[in-house]
């Protein structure tokens, strides 16, 4: 099953994109692919002892209503919660960073 958050944003989407873009590499998240076109952006999050890196997958959209959506998918990579390593957390930790870096502009 596959976690989402997501977010209304009041900027445009070439904006929110980039600040995505930008606030990524800040939080540890690696920058796998990045569709500005078409606003999907795919982000790995590295995890330690080799095991297999967290997938984040970013949709920008615009919501037609002046508004920009963005959408952030993952999947659990272990049946068990592990709170030291959330996905929750980290997407929302993006999510933050966005607003952060869209309000700083």
């Amino acid at each position: 099953m596959a976690y989402c958050r997501t977010r209304t944003l009041a900027w445009p989407p070439p904006q929110v994109f980039a600040a995505a873009l930008a606030v990524a590499p800040s939080l540890g998240l690696a920058i796998s692919q990045a569709d500005p076109e078409g606003g999907h952006l795919y982000l790995n999050r590295p995890r330690h002892l080799g095991r297999f890196p967290r997938r984040y997958a970013v949709s920008v959209t615009d919501s037609g209503l002046g508004t920009t959506v963005v959408n952030i998918n993952w999947h659990p990579t272990s049946r068990l919660p592990w709170p030291l390593s959330s996905g929750e957390r980290s997407a929302a930790r993006l999510c933050r960073g966005i607003r952060l870096d869209l309000g700083a502009q």
